[in-house]
């Protein structure tokens, strides 16, 4: 028989497993926040040229950053931060009672 067949298995230590927890979430939130920022301003161009084109007036492109992808980013990354941290405590319950 092999060594790695009947090597007892490591288990991580509590303080470990709390901050690869932290670091996976806070990481997910960062990802998922930059990208609802991105979608957010391009919708924001795409609708303010639009209404520029209907109204014919000059418009102003700050708008898209201020009324469409600051909030599109915070809400990505609320919705980020709380689905990724349930996710992790379900993984974690799971591997806790294997």
């Amino acid at each position: 028989m092999s060594q790695t067949a009947t090597a007892p298995v490591r288990r991580r230590s509590r303080g470990s497993s709390v901050f690869i927890f932290t670091i996976r979430v806070l990481v997910t939130t960062l990802l998922f926040t930059a990208g609802g920022m991105g979608a957010g301003l391009f919708l924001g161009i795409v609708g303010t040229v639009i209404y520029g084109m209907i109204s014919g007036s000059r418009v102003d492109m700050t708008n898209a950053y201020k009324h469409v992808a600051i909030p599109v980013a915070i809400l990505a990354g609320t919705i980020a931060l709380i689905g990724s941290a349930v996710l992790e405590v379900r993984a974690q319950r799971q591997r806790t009672s294997l």
